[in-house]
């Protein structure tokens, strides 16, 4: 799977679409890439039938005298519990809410950002279900600051979050002309000593 993600990162591999065929092995539900971080999430179904999710992170960097993504790390993984691209499965999990947090974890990794530690830092990773009436998020990072839009290919979105980042996430629809809001801000925010959510907005 470290493999799979690497490529993603560096080859920009598809990511998960409708009607994908998780019998064949791991697939790359979406890829969060800044500050010369990389982190890939990937899907795949278990030998007992359940679904899991994997993290792996990489660093943009030296590697074997090349420029580009050294090898991927595993950060985070387990029992998702559900298909996220099964349509009943994910109106149950969302509950009447454009997105909701499926998974999240705290990893110590290097980001070489900082001289304490030996440049390692504590960072979040959220994994977010969004509606299939959304096709990007709008992410706002507040710390910045900084605005980006991402276009989801699968139901499932990942978040990553360092030290000190304050981040709006809204989904939305595209149009000819602009991007339609879709249900409610999600406020997440990460602080070096502890991790707080205030929820929707």
């Amino acid at each position: 799977m470290a493999e799979i993600a690497r490529k993603a990162l560096g080859a920009g591999l598809p990511v998960a679409t409708a009607g994908t065929d998780h019998a064949a092995g791991p697939i790359v539900a979406d890829v969060w890439t800044g500050h010369d971080l990389g982190f890939v999430l990937l899907l795949h179904r278990r030998d007992d039938g359940y679904f899991a999710e994997e993290v792996y992170y990489s660093l943009r960097g030296l590697d074997d005298g090349e420029e580009g993504w050294t090898g991927c790390d595993h950060l985070s993984g387990g029992l998702l519990g559900f298909d996220p691209e099964d349509a009943s499965a994910r109106v149950e999990v969302l509950a009447g809410h454009a997105m909701a947090i499926v998974t999240e974890s705290e990893s110590l990794v290097h980001t070489g950002r900082v001289a304490e530690n030996e440049g390692d830092e504590l960072v979040r990773v959220v994994e977010l279900l969004v509606t299939s009436e959304a096709d990007v998020l709008e992410v706002e990072n507040l710390t910045g600051p900084s605005r980006h839009r991402r276009s989801l290919r699968s139901a499932l979105a990942l978040i990553v979050l360092l030290p000190g980042d304050h981040i709006h996430v809204r989904a939305a629809r595209s149009t000819r002309s602009a991007h339609l809001p879709v249900g409610d801000v999600i406020e997440l925010s990460h602080s070096p000593d502890s991790t707080t959510d205030r929820g929707w907005l």
